[in-house]
């Protein structure tokens, strides 16, 4: 009777150990998602993943761990990372060991910041599951596919003083209505103007979407110039943080602004808002501190479309006599003398 039994259970451990290796060759799916695709540095983030077992058996055993890189920094509890995180030589990891039922999941989440500039990927996933009795175990591994733009810091300046403001600088009557009187032109549509703004008859004559630009002269817009063409690496990080810091304020001031540069930052035109500094934002993140023609250039382009009610600021990693001499010329050419800010000063005086 007794071998009988134990038989029976011989039999039974080995179709169950046969049909849990047969079910644990099938591949689970990973899932990762973040709340946000940009973060200035130390800023959290929450990194979200999924493990999902799509199949009719379960899978008895499965290790799921994250290895981040070493610029990515885990912001949780003493609790959390006494269960969960591993710190050593190779890096930081994330551990997780669960049991899948048929057609199930397993969720969670990890809070993580960045420690510097630039464009972010997160690391490897690594997945162990293994049979009934654990005698044979298969990994499989692959990259965490989010990425995180980190931006520049915010710099460690004074209010600069931009002239106008929300209203201007003369008080005008405004409508609701654009006044068709005080048309300037049309350009096309950016995204980032109202609709109202559209001009359907110009868009019909274009084939792409057109939008009125008027000539208040009294509202005060701002130009935001930065030299990229400089081999000085640290100094034009420094100026990264200083456009950061001025669209900020400009935002606060509640004057448009515009981005104009010679590098990698490229153009951004004119806009206010949340969106539109989200934008520049993320350029200061991704930007490999290349540039590309000379600052006489940037100059040249700016007088060409220069505007009456814009006030410029140029930021510049180094104020040598050219650079002086080029912002000479650009101040000769518009109503108001530019803002020059350079690293380690607030307003350069030239």
């Amino acid at each position: 009777m007794i071998t009988i039994v134990l038989f029976l259970i011989v039999i039974i451990l080995v179709t169950v150990e046969g049909i849990s290796v047969w079910g644990n060759k099938r591949e689970l799916r990973v899932e990762f998602d973040v709340d946000t695709t940009l973060v200035e540095p130390g800023e959290p983030a929450t990194l979200y993943y999924t493990v999902r077992n799509p199949y009719r058996l379960p899978v008895l055993f499965v290790g799921f761990s994250l290895y981040l890189k070493d610029d990515v920094t885990v912001c949780e509890d003493k609790e959390f990372c006494r269960v969960h995180v591993s710190v050593n030589d190779t890096g930081t990891s994330v551990l997780h060991h669960f049991y899948l039922p048929p057609h199930s999941k397993f969720s969670g989440k990890v809070h993580i910041s960045l420690s510097k500039r630039g464009l972010h990927d997160l690391g490897k996933y690594f997945l162990e599951t293994g049979d009934f009795l654990g005698l044979f175990p298969i990994m499989t591994h692959g990259t965490i596919y989010k990425r995180i733009v980190c931006t520049s810091e915010k710099c460690a300046v004074g209010e600069v003083g931009f002239p106008g403001g929300e209203l201007g600088e003369i008080s005008v009557r405004r409508f609701i209505m654009d006044d068709p009187t005080i048309l300037l032109g049309y350009r096309e549509y950016t995204g980032r103007e109202p609709m109202k703004q559209i001009s359907w008859k110009q868009t019909a004559k274009t084939g792409t979407l057109m939008v009125r630009q008027n000539d208040y002269t009294s509202d005060r817009v701002a130009t935001v110039l930065v030299n990229m063409y400089s081999s000085l690496r640290p100094q034009l990080e420094e100026c990264l943080k200083l456009v950061r810091t001025v669209c900020e304020q400009l935002e606060e001031a509640k004057i448009p602004y515009e981005l104009m540069s010679n590098g990698d930052l490229l153009s951004v035109p004119e806009g206010m808002g949340k969106e539109h500094l989200f934008f520049i934002l993320r350029r200061l993140g991704l930007s490999r501190l290349a540039g590309f023609n000379g600052f006489g250039s940037l100059i040249d382009r700016c007088i060409r479309r220069r505007r009456g009610n814009s006030c410029y600021v140029v930021i510049t990693p180094a104020a040598g006599p050219e650079v002086s001499a080029l912002i000479d010329y650009l101040g000769a050419h518009v109503d108001s003398r530019p803002i020059v800010m350079v690293p380690g000063e607030t307003e350069a005086a030239l």
